[in-house]
């Protein structure tokens, strides 16, 4: 292992979680990341979390090397309370099994959030500002 790759799965274990488990929802494997898995031995993985549950057929076909991702899911369970992206494999290598890559973007999309509304209040501002020089140059006094 390099360098390189130690740093870069240093980074991955602090926000990403990656559950290997069978078509059925049987976990199979998982870093635990981001929560630990150990407690739902009994439970489809399907069932953790309810998007899921209901797509379950949908990704159950999955073709061999297809991808789902769906992006900034917001409090996906009672484990997970922020922003996430959740990302669905169906690995060539492995025939019988599903990879669940779980991404916590809570702080990006918390300052994604932010920069948007302050955009919005930007645009509102300049529009403001467009109608008082509107106004002005047409000699009449704008209303407050």
């Amino acid at each position: 292992m390099t360098k390189l790759s130690k740093y870069q799965l240093t980074h991955l274990s602090q926000n990403t979680q990656f559950i290997l488990f069978n078509l059925k929802g049987k976990l199979l494997e998982s870093c635990d990341s981001l929560f630990s898995t150990s407690t739902f031995d009994d439970q489809s993985v399907f069932e953790w979390f309810p998007f899921l549950e209901g797509i379950a057929e949908i990704i159950q076909a999955m073709e061999s090397g297809q991808e789902m991702l769906f992006q900034r899911v917001q409090k996906p369970s009672a484990l997970l309370s922020g922003a996430y992206d959740f990302k669905i494999i169906r690995p060539i290598s492995e025939i019988n099994a599903l990879l669940l890559i779980i991404t916590d973007y809570t702080e990006v999309y918390r300052q994604y959030q932010a920069l948007q509304q302050r955009f919005n209040e930007l645009y509102i501002e300049k529009q403001r500002l467009e109608t008082e020089l509107a106004a002005f140059e047409n000699g009449t006094v704008p209303s407050r």
